[in-house]
């Protein structure tokens, strides 16, 4: 097929008429919709009827905000993807966090560490929907810079929202596969021959975006709640960054600006820490689309009394708690059908409102972790005593008015007893988050130690996920990680 050579400013709409009178965000949607599966298709879509300039989508702040928030909405609204819950119930059953009760051969893959290459969840939920919003971070990038009838307040707040957003994007998508292609321009051509960067170079990217980020945003926040970026937010991710990257002082710094700053508070009922508009929560995404709350909960939250839950707490992790922790129960559903008793995530109580109000929203970022990312900092650095004390904070809340349960962890603890308390906090209160279990066992080297006992053909490749083979069939210059075909 003959390929349309476009102007770097216009973007074709195959056989839709979008006018000047429809809404921003709908120009938006529909813009990116085109892009979903490779930049191969897009190339190739028929002669346009109309074209609308990036210079329409980013004329002003009103426009431009509008195209920034599109990309959350997007995400919150879509099948279960990697900002939006697939983390948590795919690598949970990855790790020893899940188990999979119900039939589907691409889930059970990723249970049983068996993950094909043709994988379609792989596909979708992971690698072309994360590649597909990074695209639009990068289109808003470069049409808010280019911009001419934005406020630099305006441009500053957008472009550090986009910076933060393809932030968490990436660092996601190298925990899961290693090695990508980072692309930062909309330029097509070379993201469709773009090979493997290394985990480093991704890295290095993030923390100068992050960076970036910080100089662009304020403590405030843009809009009421608690729904976009702020600088705290660009902190949040940084603190995690410099701890996964073995800078221990820096995350500390990071975490220290957050905990210290009078924004946040760790919410002392347990039950409402991820209610929309939650003082604990740094930064959260809203479902836009009407009867929902959020896609995690209603993957995890089954309405009928019924129905066995799809995803269950194995019992490697409710053993895991401790005697009387309040988090068991808050955290964790239980329901009786045919005498006997399924376990089940439960942080997200009400998938569907009961009103056209969403009363819980996706929790992106939560003070708690920021404890913990600095608790593990100190001790990283020999600073045990006072990392202690930050775990004994994040057991205090947990703990509530009982004194009886969860006492403190003892001052005078080696390096190594303290991070075994570190590995096991993390497990309990960031419980199905963001598959942080999966992601500490990596860190920790202890995939194959705890594991391998309990996964029949465990593999030490299997802590990466397969490329997948359509995206090494449209990329010549892809390379596959060892240990799958």
């Amino acid at each position: 097929m003959k390929k349309k050579t476009l102007n770097k400013n216009e973007i074709s709409v195959p056989s839709i008429q979008l006018n000047r009178t429809s809404t921003p965000l709908a120009r938006f949607i529909l813009l990116t919709l085109l892009l979903i599966t490779s930049c191969n298709k897009f190339v190739e879509v028929p002669s346009p009827v109309n074209k609308i300039t990036t210079q329409d989508l980013f004329k002003d702040d009103i426009t431009a905000t509008s195209a920034v928030t599109g990309i959350y909405s997007q995400i919150s609204n879509s099948i279960l993807n990697i900002a939006n819950g697939a983390m948590t119930s795919l690598t949970g059953v990855a790790s020893d966090e899940l188990n999979y009760v119900n039939i589907s051969s691409d889930i059970t893959e990723f249970e049983t560490n068996s993950i094909t290459t043709n994988n379609s969840t792989n596909l979708t939920s992971f690698w072309l929907m994360t590649y597909r919003y990074i695209y639009q971070a990068n289109t808003s990038i470069e049409g808010i810079t280019a911009s001419t009838g934005m406020s630099s307040k305006g441009k500053n707040q957008l472009l550090g929202e986009c910076k933060v957003a393809r932030s968490l994007l990436y660092f996601y998508l190298i925990q899961l596969y290693g090695d990508i292609p980072l692309i930062t321009t909309t330029d097509f051509n070379a993201n469709t021959t773009k090979g493997r960067n290394t985990v480093s170079e991704v890295y290095n990217f993030i923390i100068n975006d992050l960076n970036e980020a910080k100089q662009l945003l304020t403590e405030s926040y843009p809009t009421a709640g608690r729904l976009r970026p702020n600088l705290h937010t660009a902190e949040a991710l940084l603190s995690r960054v410099y701890l996964y990257t073995g800078q221990w002082d820096k995350a500390e710094t990071e975490a220290n600006n957050i905990i210290n700053s009078s924004q946040y508070r760790l919410v002392a009922d347990l039950t409402k820490v991820f209610l929309s508009g939650s003082n604990e929560v740094i930064w959260q995404v809203s479902a836009s689309l009407s009867g929902l709350n959020t896609r995690e909960g209603a993957a995890f939250v089954s309405s009928n009394i019924n129905t066995i839950p799809d995803y269950l707490i194995s019992n490697s992790l409710l053993n895991g708690f401790e005697k009387d922790d309040p988090r068991k129960k808050a955290w964790i559903g239980a329901k009786n059908i045919g005498n006997q008793t399924y376990y089940y995530p439960y942080k997200y109580k009400l998938p569907f409102p009961s009103t056209s109000t969403a009363t819980e929203s996706y929790a992106m970022f939560r003070l708690a972790e920021q404890y913990l990312i600095r608790a593990e900092a100190k001790i990283r650095q020999g600073k045990t005593d006072a990392g202690i004390q930050d775990l004994n904070i994040i057991r205090g809340r947990a703990r509530g008015n009982d004194p009886t349960i969860l006492l403190d962890l003892p001052m005078g603890l080696t390096q190594q007893q303290a991070l075994s308390f570190i590995l096991n906090e993390r497990r309990i209160e960031l419980m199905t988050e963001w598959g942080n279990r999966w992601l500490d066992l990596k860190r920790f080297h202890l995939c194959s130690t705890i594991l391998k006992p309990i996964k029949a053909g465990w593999q030490d490749t299997d802590t990466l996920f397969p490329i997948p083979l359509q995206a090494i069939l449209e990329n010549k210059n892809l390379t596959q990680n060892t240990g799958y075909h």
